[in-house]
């Protein structure tokens, strides 16, 4: 066989492989998820990314410049508008922080809220006190609020609560295989979630709150097309 022949024959390659990823962009939503957490959060969605069969390519989990939910929203901005200027916008920008301590949450809340009503499609997913509150689900509704005591903080309770259930004893931020514990629980904590959130529509309860449901049901809608 000839290099003529060789060069086309990679050419043709090139060219079906270039028209794959263009009728899967068309088919498929980008996501950027942004996360607060360095650990937790990253794992567990990229578990489940992992498990739903969903490439990087079309959900990116991206380092966090900071761990204050300003921060977050920043950087996340910062990523978007990098690929804006490329010419292929995220669809959608979620940004993951909790409320815990944090001074800026509701500064961060709100200029998602701007970014949105401006045109650009920033989503908060936050978690009051923290994410621990989406894993707790899994196992049963609650909306006992959570308050820091001794020297344990808001946070620490939440865990604690966490490690009383079957499996999580030994539970610790930044544990791995988290999401496959759960799994199978799942459709237990959507229906948990969204409870909690009419619970707290009715009542103005902000503790517990966590709206991380609303993101991994946008992941499971992008494995089902």
């Amino acid at each position: 066989m000839g290099s003529e022949d060789l060069f086309h024959k990679r050419k043709a390659r090139a060219g079906a492989q270039l028209q794959r990823q263009k009728r899967e962009r068309a088919r498929n939503k980008r996501y950027l998820i942004v996360c607060e957490g360095t650990k937790t959060e990253p794992y567990y969605l990229r578990e489940l990314l992992d498990d739903l069969g969903i490439r990087p390519q079309v959900v990116r989990i991206a380092p966090n410049e900071g761990v204050s939910p300003d921060r977050v929203v920043a950087h996340a901005v910062a990523l978007y508008e990098e690929d804006a200027v490329a010419g292929d916008a995220f669809d959608t920008v979620y940004c993951v922080f909790d409320r815990d301590r944090h001074t800026t949450f509701d500064a961060a809340v709100q200029r998602t809220r701007d970014l949105n009503a401006a045109g650009q499609p920033f989503v908060a997913i936050t978690s009051t006190p923290c994410f621990e509150v989406w894993l707790l689900l899994h196992f049963g509704y609650s909306d006992q609020p959570f308050h820091a005591a001794g020297k344990k903080s808001v946070g620490d309770q939440v865990v604690s609560a966490l490690k009383t259930k079957p499996g999580f004893a030994k539970y610790g931020k930044g544990k791995k295989g988290i999401y496959s514990q759960l799994k199978d629980r799942m459709a237990d904590a959507l229906t948990h979630a969204e409870r909690l959130r009419r619970h707290g529509a009715a009542t103005g309860s902000i503790n517990p709150a966590t709206n991380a449901d609303e993101l991994v049901k946008a992941i499971q809608a992008l494995a089902t097309k």
